[in-house]
């Protein structure tokens, strides 16, 4: 019961960040910021014990770092709290592997749909014109990062009982959906890394997905959805 209430305040944070986000009202998104990952954190302990995911904890407690570290203004900042993010992912790699069988030829499979997100990736970067040069190496290893998390997260999808079995029982079709959920959590993600990456470093020609409002929300559902995945309501 405690994990909803966890997930009850999760969603408060969320809807006072995005609407502090959407009418740049600094002081609400920064003073909610902290509570995202912090909350959605302690819904992923208490909703799964007693035998809690330990990689998807402690890529939600590394989130949470870095999104402290992004609060604070300048490009060193900004590069740590990547880092921290990086370490998010990685992590959600070791999440996400976990969920696989061993008789599956994994690295072919990273490898080729990795390649499409790195050719996003290369995109942003190539977009991301303002980006300092120490800087467009980290971040494209980064946005690659992500990608490899979202391949992980595609694999575990194809690869869910729901899908592979004949005639799947309801426990495999749950599988399946929880699957689904997680790897829109992990799309959404990296769509708001990217967003982040054009709008700190992009043009300066307005667009909606060059706001601080896309980049929360997305990044918000993102998370959200790779945990509510891991961890379901029911």
């Amino acid at each position: 019961m405690v994990s909803y209430v966890f997930l009850a305040l999760f969603a408060a944070s969320a809807a006072v960040n995005l609407i502090g986000a959407k009418k740049d009202e600094h002081t609400l998104s920064n003073a909610s910021k902290p509570a995202l990952l912090l909350f959605l954190c302690l819904y992923a302990v208490t909703g799964s014990l007693p035998h809690p995911d330990l990689f998807l904890i402690f890529a939600l407690a590394a989130c949470w770092v870095g999104d402290i570290l992004l609060m604070i203004k300048g490009d060193i900042w900004f590069t740590a709290g990547g880092v921290s993010f990086f370490a998010g992912h990685v992590l959600l790699i070791f999440a996400f592997a976990n969920r696989l069988d061993s008789d599956f030829n994994v690295s072919v499979f990273v490898l080729g749909v990795s390649a499409v997100y790195a050719a996003a990736a290369c995109a942003v970067m190539f977009c991301a014109k303002n980006t300092p040069k120490i800087m467009t190496v980290p971040m494209l290893l980064y946005l690659l990062c992500n990608g490899a998390m979202n391949a992980f997260a595609l694999l575990c999808l194809i690869r869910s009982k729901g899908l592979t079995m004949t005639v799947p029982g309801p426990e495999d079709i749950r599988q399946t959906i929880n699957c689904a959920v997680s790897y829109a959590g992990a799309v959404l993600f990296f769509i708001s890394d990217c967003a982040l990456f054009l709008m700190r470093f992009g043009d300066e020609k307005k667009r909606f997905y060059k706001t601080n409002f896309f980049v929360m929300l997305t990044y918000i559902l993102g998370v959200g959805l790779i945990t509510l995945g891991f961890v379901p309501l029911w």
